[in-house]
């Protein structure tokens, strides 16, 4: 750790080690609401995925790391203005404190770093997950552009993160105060401003990506909607990314005042990178919404009006995968494959996602799967049901020429007794 000029030290006023001006506690409170807010949309997230849907995937994997790092940033945020002094002028701060408070500088900015790239990959894995892999036409289009921002954010990553860790060499050298052994420093404030401007445009490639993709899902316009408004409150993040990039340039470029100056920075940090949970997660709480308050959405009303209704205990379909009850044994699926040729394809909205998923009708006892469509369904009927050979067959009223032909043909005509083998 470099120490300003002489010149610039004479012109610093007095120091007041005792009773000093700060900036107060903001950073701790911001930190610790936001925070709390960010980690009850993940654990929401994560109930729905691992209770309601049964779905599980990488990007909330991703999403319980981004949320570790928040945490970690929060604790170095919030021990730093309190204990460390962080959100007093760099004169009123003991010159023995400036070690550790260069420490406590190099955490925030990993924590930051990893906390903010985690989160937008989050979000786009999510994303990727809702175009699938075998997608053609312009969901291919959207899943190579997908994965080509993956790549960007993590490279992007992974440079600032060698940048911080290893801006002086030795980097021990980034803390010790006027170090009398040979070391070499990068300008750390040109670092981290060209980083935070970097950060900017990833953060709008994440926010604004994702919503040609939801725009095109096969959903009602109200629910497309909603969903790009949620993906929309990215813009904060984006706000509070520019203000953070403002102050990383005041404090750390155009003054040495670095903590006065650079407490704004702080509450940027906490507001970006909660923010930026919370959007990640909360598109995959609409499950959680359809089960609990289905009223909300347009599709659970229809689902619950065509099902006459359904208990809680019972799960909607929002998974973004085959569902376990659709998954046939071998035996099943290898049973007739020669004579039979129809195949189903189920519609399903999952989440936010509508595929086909095919089918082949087969041991109806043993393979039963609720399915939401999105069309109307008509009641199965309660009546026509036969039992044979402790097997159940559903049968439904025949129409009026059907009828006709198998009165016409009830003394043994070949239509009378291949209806007959069927029952």
């Amino acid at each position: 750790m470099k120490l300003p000029p002489a010149s610039v030290l004479a012109s610093w006023p007095t120091p007041n080690y005792v009773d000093p001006v700060t900036r107060g506690n903001s950073v701790l409170i911001v930190g610790i609401v936001f925070l709390a807010l960010a980690t009850l949309v993940t654990i929401l997230r994560l109930y729905t995925r691992f209770r309601i849907t049964c779905t599980p995937g990488f990007d909330d994997f991703l999403i319980v790391v981004a949320l570790g790092f928040a945490i970690g940033m929060t604790v170095v945020t919030s021990l730093a203005t309190t204990r460390w002094g962080w959100n007093r002028h760099i004169w009123d701060i003991p010159l023995t404190w400036l070690p550790n408070v260069e420490k406590y500088n190099l955490a925030f900015q990993i924590c930051f770093s990893m906390a903010s790239s985690i989160t937008k990959l989050s979000l786009l894995w999510f994303c990727k997950r809702l175009v699938g892999t075998g997608s053609k036409g312009l969901y291919w289009g959207y899943n190579v552009v997908l994965i080509i921002a993956m790549v960007i954010v993590t490279i992007c990553c992974l440079l600032f993160l060698f940048i911080s860790i290893f801006q002086c060499t030795p980097i021990h050298a980034f803390w010790d105060l006027e170090p009398t052994y040979p070391y070499h420093c990068v300008n750390d404030g040109a670092a981290v401003f060209s980083a935070s401007v970097v950060n900017i445009f990833t953060d709008f490639l994440s926010t604004v990506v994702p919503m040609p993709l939801i725009w095109n899902l096969k959903l009602p316009v109200r629910q497309r909607i909603a969903v790009i408004s949620i993906f929309a409150l990215g813009i904060l993040v984006n706000v509070a990314g520019s203000l953070r990039t403002v102050y990383v340039w005041k404090s750390m470029i155009a003054s040495y005042d670095s903590t006065w100056m650079g407490w704004p920075i702080l509450l940027a940090a906490s507001v970006e990178i909660n923010i930026g949970l919370i959007c990640a997660s909360a598109p995959a709480l609409r499950p959680l919404v359809g089960f609990f308050l289905p009223h909300l959405l347009w599709s659970t009303r229809r689902y619950s009006s065509a099902y006459g209704g359904r208990s809680r205990g019972q799960k909607l379909w929002a998974s973004t995968g085959p569902s376990k009850e659709s998954n046939i044994k071998a035996e099943d699926r290898l049973y007739d494959l020669e004579g039979d040729t129809d195949r189903l394809e189920v519609l399903r909205t999952v989440e936010m996602e509508t595929f086909s998923e095919s089918r082949r009708p087969s041991n109806v006892a043993g393979n039963v799967s609720n399915v939401v469509s999105n069309r109307t369904r008509v009641a199965t009927p309660t009546h026509h049901i036969d039992l044979k050979n402790q097997g159940v067959v559903f049968t439904s009223p025949g129409s009026d020429a059907s009828s006709e032909r198998l009165t016409r043909d009830s003394h043994g005509g070949p239509a009378y007794d291949d209806h007959k083998n069927f029952i």
